[in-house]
């Protein structure tokens, strides 16, 4: 039997828990739908920025509000990063300036209050454009917000904006469970989870979570974007190759994970099981 390892930031119980996930809705424009899609991307496939006019400003192209950051782990996968009660304010900007200029100018107040950076950046590579990631606490509400550079506004915040912000979406983990229960050793195999996933929270979101096997190094990013009262049963899988005693598969959404063993077995345990054939 396959053994469920508790994760060490809390302990999952069969019965449904109730977990602040990860949520994200694009306020400008709107995020897409349901997905699940591959790590290991090259970040060589980004623009180049060069320096520009030292009092050229950049261009806000968009403003997204999510509950997680997709950023590179060990500077190459895409990785699912969030805090609990935590969500994010996403300023996606064209310019010519490198970004370690624009962190350094670029500044999010709400209510003229300025906001830190996030820990995690996005993947630079993501878009053609340069990304900042800035934190908000999910257990205050603001009135009004604004984009500075240099001490200028480059953008106020839409009311849909500060409304996304002041409703986020909660999400509800429960039902994990993951296929097959054992595998042949020195096999590949591709190993499924599901679970049921509920927003109970007051806004469209999105859930993310980085989902990942003990066959490569990098993990798979996990989405799914539900209405506010909506239930679904969320399926993802990975690769698994049978070494060691176990082999793990873990689902990580940032501010919490939920991890189980796989059984690795030998192929004479597989044939053992098997009704033998009766001689004539």
């Amino acid at each position: 039997m396959p053994s469920t390892k508790l994760s060490r930031r809390r302990i999952l119980r069969a019965s449904p828990i109730a977990l602040i996930g990860i949520a994200g809705c694009l306020s400008q424009p709107r995020s897409s739908g349901p997905s699940t899609n591959s790590s290991g991307r090259s970040p060589t496939t980004g623009t180049t920025h060069t320096e520009s006019n030292d009092d050229d400003e950049p261009s806000v192209r968009a403003i997204d509000v999510a509950d997680f950051v997709l950023y590179p782990l060990a500077g190459t996968h895409p990785h699912v990063y969030s805090r609990a009660h935590t969500q994010y304010i996403i300023v996606r900007q064209t310019t010519p300036k490198s970004i370690d200029t624009v962190r350094n100018r670029l500044a999010l107040t709400l209510d003229e209050e300025p906001l830190p950076l996030a820990e995690r950046q996005p993947v630079p590579w993501k878009h053609d454009t340069v990304d900042l990631a800035f934190a908000v606490p999910k257990t205050e509400t603001f009135e009004r917000g604004r984009i500075v550079f240099k001490h200028s506004e480059l953008r106020p915040l839409s009311e849909s904006t500060i409304s996304r912000l002041n409703n986020p979406p909660v999400f509800e983990l429960s039902n994990i469970s993951a296929s097959p229960s054992e595998i042949q050793a020195g096999k590949k195999e591709t190993a499924t989870i599901q679970f049921d996933l509920a927003n109970t929270g007051d806004g469209r979101g999105t859930f993310g979570a980085s989902l990942k096997g003990n066959f490569v190094s990098g993990s798979n990013t996990v989405t799914a974007t539900l209405d506010s009262g909506a239930r679904r049963e969320i399926s993802a899988s990975t690769e698994i190759v049978g070494k060691d005693e176990e082999a793990t598969i873990r689902l990580d959404w940032g501010s919490d994970e939920w991890s189980t063993g796989i059984s690795v077995v030998e192929a004479a345990e597989l044939t053992e099981s098997s009704p033998e054939t009766p001689s004539s």
